[in-house]
């Protein structure tokens, strides 16, 4: 069976940018990125973690994600379940492709890459050759270019529904809640801002607050994402009063910068990687739907799809003035080899080598995929951190 071409339409209309369709048509690309890597699920929360308010049974349900059905005539979940990995350049816009198929019509040959003027369709890239064997499939021809074919009218035909990557959100999901469920949630965390005796940033770049002797990130997934939310939308934070914030965090505040500026973008990458799943993988797919859910997209003198790379936002890991550099953690390290049960604190644990390998990365091409590897990068180190976090008792 085909994909519903109602939904279908619908979902490309999350995803493009509004004076495409405006136009009829979208408009096309010479290049095409490398597929990415699979979307890596990460583990779940465990129950005494970081569970919602809405989770279990006892939940407040009126604050579940998502909302009822109103058009029961249409499958909600086929809305926002295909939202596939695509073809996009490096600032997250998608790019579209026609096929040409065999003359009977049954057979599909090769894809072209649509030029501006005339009209495609957005391209979900294929899963490898080695997912497909894993699942039973044959591996797609060589002249597919490592994507799906699609038919005349931009659908996935069923004989290739199974090559698709459609993008897991995980935990992001909560971007489908009601507003409310954030504002509830960002009230909480800028409550915290303002009353902690002072603001900081720890190793992964989450905001980290201390009041006496006691420290903590601000580590809940709903306020992450609801402080990216504002962020993003109002390039600061918006109540956040106190005034002896760091020269590398005052930009958070009102009024301290009439444009963006790269440490905006650098937040922002740390709290949407604080709300994601340990263990999980940000991809530029990811980010961009997020942003559309979030109706960021929606403003065009900031977000469609123009932000990342008209900022000049370009993300460096390591190396002079690298994000990791010289960061470090007090951590567990261990076993110690002539002791194997045995693991030791180490307070300079450096991130750089224990967690990526002492590999630098960037600045590469700026956009929206430097965007999506500041955060993965983030991610990376919030589960480090989680795994070998010394135990409190």
């Amino acid at each position: 069976m085909r994909r519903n071409l109602f939904a279908f339409v619908l979902v490309l209309l999350l995803c493009v940018p509004m004076a495409a369709v405006a136009q009829g048509g979208f408009g096309g690309g010479e290049t095409m990125p490398t597929p990415e890597d699979p979307v890596v699920t990460g583990d779940e929360p465990t129950e005494d973690s970081d569970r919602p308010d809405w989770g279990g049974p006892e939940g407040d349900h009126d604050l579940t994600p998502g909302r009822q059905n109103d058009e029961p005539g249409i499958a909600m979940g086929d809305l926002y379940g295909d939202l596939y990995v695509i073809v996009r350049n490096d600032n997250g816009e998608p790019l579209p492709y026609t096929w040409v198929w065999s003359e009977d019509g049954l057979t599909p040959l090769y894809p072209v890459a649509t030029p501006a003027e005339e009209i495609g369709f957005w391209q979900p890239i294929a899963i490898s050759d080695e997912e497909a064997t894993a699942l039973g499939l044959d591996p797609l021809p060589a002249e597919f270019l490592g994507l799906v074919p699609l038919d005349v009218e931009g659908l996935v035909p069923e004989a290739y529904a199974e090559y698709t990557q459609e993008v897991d959100f995980g935990r992001l999901n909560l971007v489908r809640a009601p507003s409310e469920f954030l504002d509830l949630a960002y009230e909480e965390a800028i409550g915290a801002l303002n009353a902690a005796g002072s603001v900081t940033l720890d190793p992964a770049g989450r905001l980290l607050l201390t009041t006496g002797d006691e420290s903590k990130a601000i580590d809940s997934p709903r306020e992450n994402l609801a402080m990216y939310r504002e962020l993003m939308l109002n390039g600061y934070l918006p109540g956040l009063t106190r005034e002896d914030l760091s020269a590398d965090l005052i930009h958070l505040r009102q009024g301290q910068a009439e444009e963006w500026v790269h440490t905006d973008l650098d937040r922002a990458a740390s709290f949407l990687s604080a709300a994601a799943d340990k263990g999980g993988f940000i991809s530029v797919d990811k980010v961009v739907y997020i942003n559309t859910f979030m109706g960021i997209n929606a403003l065009p003198e900031y977000f469609d799809f123009v932000t990342f790379g008209g900022s000049g936002y370009g993300y460096q890991r390591g190396g002079s003035g690298g994000a990791y550099t010289d960061v470090t953690a007090a951590l567990l390290q261990g076993p110690i080899s002539y002791a194997p049960d045995t693991f030791v604190v180490d307070d300079h644990v450096s991130i750089m080598r224990q967690v990526f390998n002492g590999e630098g990365y960037g600045p590469g091409s700026l956009g929206a995929a430097e965007f999506a590897k500041a955060a993965d990068d983030a991610l990376k180190v919030i589960t480090y951190i989680h795994n070998w976090a010394v135990p409190e008792y």
